[in-house]
């Protein structure tokens, strides 16, 4: 059910492809190493594609459904996923971590 297209996104470099199989394909995304699933269906004459989220590829959750088949709208919300993780530790790094004590000695 991949596309040659599909394919091509799925091994230009930007994944660590895990599993693949017909209608599903397994990804670990080397800059937050989360996992992703992104699981072709037809449901009755309705094609679709849901994005399934793992931040140990154990337990994974719905990140998302499309109303067609095509995997670049998918490719493209894990890549913006990853930017967003990437800038909210740069701000967590930034951010100096006080003590409940040390805030209250600060306020009084």
């Amino acid at each position: 059910m991949f596309t040659e297209f599909d394919e091509f996104l799925l091994n230009v470099g930007y994944f660590d492809v895990l599993n693949m199989k017909k209608d599903s394909v397994e990804v670990r995304s080397p800059e937050t190493r989360h996992h992703w699933i992104m699981k072709k269906f037809d449901k009755d004459g309705y094609p679709g594609l849901v994005l399934y989220h793992s931040h140990d590829g154990d337990k994974y959750h719905v990140h998302f459904c499309y109303k067609d088949q095509d995997i670049a709208p998918a490719v493209s919300e894990i890549m913006s996923h990853d930017r967003y993780q990437k800038k909210k530790m740069k701000l967590r790094k930034k951010i100096t971590k006080v003590s409940n004590m040390e805030l209250m000695r600060a306020i009084w």
